[in-house]
């Protein structure tokens, strides 16, 4: 018996080319931000790619009581514009294929193929939750970061949980970050370092930095720099010569004492020696 993609397209079993206007999109299954500048200008690229070129990959569609839908996270980007060609008479098909499963296998399919427009750590961060909320332990979730991010598995990591902390930040925390403050763009590290520090208020801290950066003629409101790596080891050994300093300083007194006892001279030597890590 013929599938339903085959009987309602060009193709073969699991894959085949359907009309775009056939295929429905659920609000709120995808994890992309649909009306940010970014993705809205990809859409218009993907528009004139997809109609001098056609669509080059295949989107990802469910079945369900007689009528197709996107997956999650099965390109609506790639979807949208063809839907909005065929509104400028383009007279396109649209490659599908057919995929089946649950929630988490269907999410995690689609961020970990996610090779065009990667993902803004706002969007990794919403559809990483999403993950763990289906009960999907964090080690497991953190290996999701796509590879358009990134492929290093250590960066990945470090990546995937400040997307889960800008996730969890209040809403004036996020949409500092996807609207700006006042015509001055927040960065993404900031945010995440101010909803750490108190996310009470951290939106009003980001507005007076906003507000601070806008009058020194600045566009962005980035993280505040700490010392460097340098200036920490500088740091370190400057207090781990102190200490043995002190510890000598002790030991000098001592030996002025001329009344004290040789076990204690023994001891606050043993303790100098301690101190150096001889």
């Amino acid at each position: 018996m013929a599938s339903q993609i085959e009987k309602d397209s060009t193709g073969s079993v699991r894959g085949g080319n359907l009309r775009p206007e056939i295929i429905s999109i659920i609000a709120g299954s995808n994890y992309r931000d649909m009306n940010s500048a970014e993705t809205k200008a990809h859409v218009a690229w993907l528009k004139e790619s997809i109609r001098n070129e056609g669509v080059k990959d295949p989107i990802d569609v469910i079945f369900s009581d007689g009528k197709w839908y996107l997956a999650p996270g099965g390109g609506e980007c790639r979807l949208t514009a063809c839907k909005e060609l065929r509104k400028e008479k383009w007279d396109g098909y649209i490659p599908c294929f057919q995929v089946k499963g649950d929630e988490v296998y269907l999410l995690k399919r689609s961020i970990l193929r996610n090779t065009g427009l990667a993902p803004t750590l706002l969007e990794l961060g919403k559809v990483l939750q999403q993950l763990i909320d289906l009960g999907q332990p964090l080690d497991e979730v953190v290996k999701c970061v796509p590879p358009s991010i990134t492929t290093d598995p250590q960066k990945a990591i470090r990546i995937a949980k400040k997307a889960l902390d800008l996730n969890a930040a209040p809403i004036a925390v996020k949409d500092a970050v996807r609207k700006g403050v006042d015509g001055v763009k927040v960065s993404e590290g900031r945010a995440v370092a101010e909803a750490k520090k108190n996310p009470l208020t951290a939106g009003e801290r980001l507005a007076t930095a906003a507000s601070e950066a806008k009058a020194k003629g600045e566009t962005t409101v980035r993280r505040e720099k700490g010392p460097g790596v340098a200036t920490k080891a500088k740091e370190a050994t400057k207090a781990q010569i102190d200490k043995w300093l002190e510890k000598a300083d002790g030991l000098a007194d001592l030996v002025m004492d001329l009344t004290i006892a040789r076990d204690e001279l023994v001891s606050a030597a043993d303790s100098y020696v301690r101190a150096r890590g001889r």
